[in-house]
């Protein structure tokens, strides 16, 4: 049972977000299988480069996505 002030925890939030964070990590992969090349990925979906032939990529709507909902569990634990 969560008692008083358990949610607003720094180490839950932590691990709200790791959460959230890791589905996203997930879903990426399975969202490329309907896209056949990176370049028809939209640029706020999925930001990629290639550096010495590895493609490294991250998720600016994710990143977005995760920061609104920690700032959101962070107001309402005040």
């Amino acid at each position: 049972m969560i008692r008083n002030g358990e949610l607003a925890s720094p180490f839950v939030l932590l691990g709200i977000l790791l959460i959230i964070i890791g589905a996203m990590l997930l879903i990426i992969p399975a969202l490329l299988r309907f896209v056949p090349r990176l370049e028809e990925i939209h640029p706020f979906i999925l930001w990629w480069f290639k550096v010495d032939g590895i493609t490294i990529g991250t998720s600016p709507a994710f990143i977005l996505i995760a920061v609104l909902i920690y700032l959101i569990l962070l107001l309402v634990k005040h």
